[in-house]
């Protein structure tokens, strides 16, 4: 017999980087949620991920970066890519990602305001996954409730109704709210429940993702590596002697599946160092995007709602995903938003997906290249020459093109004011009209937007170092830091202003 049902605003299911950030992004606008996640620890595979610029600028707003930052890999430590014939072979191509500490001096003389406010970060998934947890038990706002698993959802027009089942206590328990995002990984529960299916965008690359002790190999190279054969993908010297290998199966291997050891030793060769294997995860590797990232009043985001071939391509994605349906679920139960702005969550969100995907088709298609080569005899230069045309696939600022910032949709030029401090820090978790007219002639629209309650900070910045692509003497910022609305001067129609960034305009079609 379930216990009386718990109420919340939003329930998020899962508290992986998608949901952990769903719920804190919600907490940032003072929307209470709970969190309900089947685990009560992250993963064991220590899988390298990079969280670039752009992402860190999103968690800069929630005050993650510091923490992040420590749990994360040297600043002054480059990441070395390899491409190589074999593990026996010099290495045919080599690439360095430069460290953070290099990029941060290179973004601070950057006048054009594309480079981002914060550089990147390497972290592993499990120092990732518990520095967001401990954010989320030290929020008052949210409810975190590990071992629970969700396991049924009916929805209304006004509430979802979740059952979940406490693991621990086995007591069976409903969950009223009046949201649910389902950020519930790749088999996800909340997506089944809610009738909602992925599209497949290519076909399966299945693979064992193994997480093995090699001393030998974790000290082979003078920094932190990332070794690309034909026979595998390994991740070697960002965690002491723990490497992580990416190794693709198909079936003439299922045998070898059985027995990961000698699987490894086969496609890496390590004579003289035997890998200890300590977890094996089998992935299937294939690419897919949620058709619809919503039914009624259950969303998907992260894993949920979009998969790659290889773990981490995704991650800024996932990151965008929870901050960009964080802040619309706020608004819609603060009351001021419309449908339309629920809407633009999954025109969005999975365009960046789609594009992840195109990224990952690019990257598999030079893996198999280099090893059509390797079988053919090709020698170092050969491979290198190919491999020069298609370069890594490593964007450690991800603030995308030049020509598209401040643009709507996109983000805004980053600057420096006169005092010293990033202009970025001045943008509140609401709307924020930056205003550079010597009038402050944006304050009508700021007003009309707090007479329907609508959060708008107004920011006069006349004078400010603005960079010379500036997009216009009135931007309006929405909370994810994307631009909403940009003119020279006041809207003739500040209502109609409003109505298109908060979705409360409704587009009228005639049949024809």
């Amino acid at each position: 017999m379930p216990t009386p049902a718990l109420r919340t605003p939003v329930l998020v299911a899962g508290a992986g980087v998608a949901g952990s950030l769903t719920a804190l992004e919600l907490a940032h606008h003072g929307v209470p949620s709970m969190v309900v996640e089947r685990a009560d620890r992250p993963a064991r595979i220590p899988d390298l991920l990079m969280i670039n610029g752009r992402s860190m600028e999103l968690l800069r707003r929630l005050d993650l970066t510091g923490d992040l930052r420590a749990a994360g890999l040297d600043p002054d430590c480059p990441l070395d890519f390899l491409w190589s014939a074999g593990m026996d072979r010099p290495p045919a191509l080599q690439w360095r990602l430069p460290p953070v500490a290099t990029l941060r001096e290179t973004y601070a003389a950057t006048a054009d305001g594309v480079a981002p406010v914060e550089p990147y970060v390497l972290i592993s998934s499990p120092g990732l996954i518990s520095r967001l947890r401990r954010a989320l038990r030290g929020h008052p706002l949210i409810d975190l409730r590990t071992r629970w698993t969700l396991t049924e959802v009916e929805t209304t027009a006004d509430t979802v109704t979740a059952t979940v089942l406490d693991a621990e206590g086995g007591a069976r328990h409903l969950v009223e709210a009046g949201y649910l995002a389902g950020c519930d990984g790749a088999d996800s529960t909340v997506r089944r429940c809610a009738g909602l299916t992925l599209e497949k965008l290519g076909p399966p690359a299945p693979y064992l993702a193994l997480h093995f002790r090699s001393p030998a190999l974790a000290g082979r190279w003078a920094n932190p590596a990332v070794l690309v054969t034909g026979g595998a993908t390994v991740v070697a010297g960002h965690d002491g002697d723990r490497c992580v290998a990416y190794v693709p199966v198909g079936a003439d291997d299922q045998d070898a599946v059985a027995n990961p050891a000698d699987l490894l030793q086969d496609r890496l060769g390590l004579p003289d160092d035997p890998a200890r294997i300590v977890t094996v995860v089998q992935r299937s590797g294939v690419p897919s995007v949620a058709r619809s990232y919503r039914q009624g009043r259950v969303f998907l985001a992260g894993q949920a709602a979009h998969q790659v071939e290889t773990p981490g391509d995704d991650l800024a994605t996932c990151i965008g995903d929870a901050v960009d349906l964080g802040w619309r679920l706020a608004a819609a139960v603060h009351g001021w938003a419309g449908d339309r702005l629920l809407a633009g969550y999954q025109t969005e969100r999975r365009r960046h997906a789609l594009a992840d995907r195109e990224r990952g088709a690019r990257s598999r298609s030079t893996r198999s290249r280099l090893q059509r080569l390797v079988d053919s005899g090709a020698d170092g230069a050969a491979l290198a020459a190919v491999l020069r045309n298609g370069p890594p696939q490593v964007d450690p600022a991800g603030t995308g093109p030049a020509e598209t910032a401040g643009s709507p949709g996109f983000r805004p030029h980053a600057f420096r004011l006169a005092g010293g401090g990033q202009f970025f820090d001045r943008l509140g978790p609401q709307f924020t009209l930056v205003d550079l007219t010597l009038g402050q002639d944006g304050y009508p629209l700021v007003k009309a937007a707090r007479v329907r309650g609508i959060p708008v900070r107004h920011l006069p910045l006349a004078g400010a170092p603005v960079p010379a692509a500036w997009c216009g003497r009135l931007v309006l910022i929405r909370p994810d830091q994307l631009v909403a609305w940009c003119a020279d001067g006041p809207p003739v129609d500040c209502d109609g202003v409003l109505d298109d960034v908060t979705g409360a305009r409704q587009q009228l079609y005639e049949n024809t």
